[in-house]
C-alpha cells in the first residue's frame, strides 16, 4: 500500500492528537494517480434545521496527482480556506501554507514543514501565525511504506501520546492502538484497509458496480434506526460528477421511510490530455 500524501485532520477521541492513522490513511488514498485529474471544482451543499449551508472548493494537482493548492469559499464567495503545497523531486511534500477566515479575528496564517530521513520516515513541525512551533509529529513506515507508528508533539516537544498500526492484508483489518504519553494504551479500534472492490467496510454497506459506497446505517446505539442512501452520476470517464445523501428510518421490515435531503454535491472536473 504506497502511502505518499500527509493531511492535516484533527483526531477526535480521548488524546488531543493533531494527527491520526486513519486520517492519514483515509487521505493518502483518496485520489487515484490514474485519474489525471488538472482540477476539481466542488460544490456540496449541506442541508439542516438552519437552513442550507454552502461551500465551493477549487482543488488544483500537478502530473502525480499532488494536490497543489485547494481554495474554499462560502455562499458569498468569500474566501474561507486556502492550502499551498510543495513537494520534492521524489513528490513528497516539503510544506504546507494555510491562510483560513476566522470570524471577528480575520485571516490567520500558518505552515508546516515536512522533512525526511534516509529511509523515508518523516518529522512534520507546525508553525503557528507568529512563526513559532505549535505541533509536531512524527511518522515510520514499514518497507511497504504502511504507516505503522505515529507520535505527537506539543510545541515544546513534550509527548502527547502516540499510535501503532497492525496491518493484516489477508483480512482487510488494520488494527489502531492509541496510547498517552505514559505509554498506557487508551483506545484501539479495528478499521477497513480498503474500501474498494470486495474489500467492504461493514457488511451491511452496499455498493455500486463502480465500488462507490450507497447505503450505510449510522449505528449511534443498537436501537439505531437511521440510516443513509447515496446516490451519484458520473462522467464519461467514470469519475462521479453528482453526488446526493439522503437519511432514512429503516422499519424492522427493512423498508425506508421519511427520505430526506442531507447533502447534495456536484464536481466539474478537468482532466489532463
Amino acid at each position: 500500500m504506497r502511502i505518499i500524501i500527509l493531511s492535516t485532520i484533527f483526531l477526535l477521541s480521548q488524546l488531543t492528537f493533531s494527527q491520526s492513522i486513519a486520517s492519514y490513511n483515509t487521505n493518502a488514498t483518496k485520489y487515484n494517480e490514474n485519474t489525471k485529474f488538472v482540477q476539481i471544482i466542488e460544490k456540496t451543499s449541506f442541508y439542516n434545521s438552519d437552513g442550507i449551508q454552502t461551500e465551493i472548493e477549487h482543488k488544483n494537482f500537478n502530473e502525480s496527482m499532488q494536490l497543489t493548492s485547494l481554495k474554499r469559499f462560502d455562499d458569498k464567495n468569500k474566501l474561507i480556506w486556502l492550502n499551498i503545497y510543495k513537494y520534492d523531486s521524489l513528490q513528497r511534500r516539503v510544506r504546507l501554507d494555510n491562510k483560513r477566515w476566522i470570524n471577528i479575528i480575520g485571516y490567520q496564517t500558518k505552515h508546516t514543514e515536512y522533512k525526511y530521513d534516509s529511509i523515508g520516515n518523516c518529522v512534520q513541525v507546525d508553525y503557528n501565525s507568529q512563526k513559532q512551533i505549535s505541533n509536531i509529529c512524527q511518522y515510520f513506515f514499514d518497507k511497504e511504506k504502511n504507516l505503522i507508528r505515529l507520535e505527537n508533539f506539543n510545541g515544546n516537544g513534550s509527548l502527547i501520546g502516540y499510535e501503532t498500526a497492525n496491518y493484516d492484508y489477508n483480512n482487510n483489518v488494520v488494527t489502531i492502538n492509541q496510547y498517552n504519553n505514559k505509554n498506557e494504551l487508551v483506545n484501539s479500534n479495528n478499521r477497513a484497509i480498503s474500501h474498494s472492490g470486495d474489500k467492504k467496510q461493514k457488511s451491511s454497506n452496499k455498493y455500486n458496480e463502480q465500488g462507490d459506497l450507497i447505503f450505510y446505517k449510522r449505528n449511534w446505539n443498537d436501537n439505531d434506526n437511521v440510516c443513509y442512501t447515496i446516490e451519484y452520476k458520473y462522467d464519461k470517464k467514470g469519475s462521479w460528477i453528482s453526488k446526493k445523501r439522503f437519511s432514512h428510518i429503516q422499519t424492522e421490515s427493512g423498508k425506508l421511510k421519511k427520505r430526506k435531503i442531507k447533502m447534495t454535491k456536484t464536481r466539474k472536473i478537468k482532466y489532463s490530455e
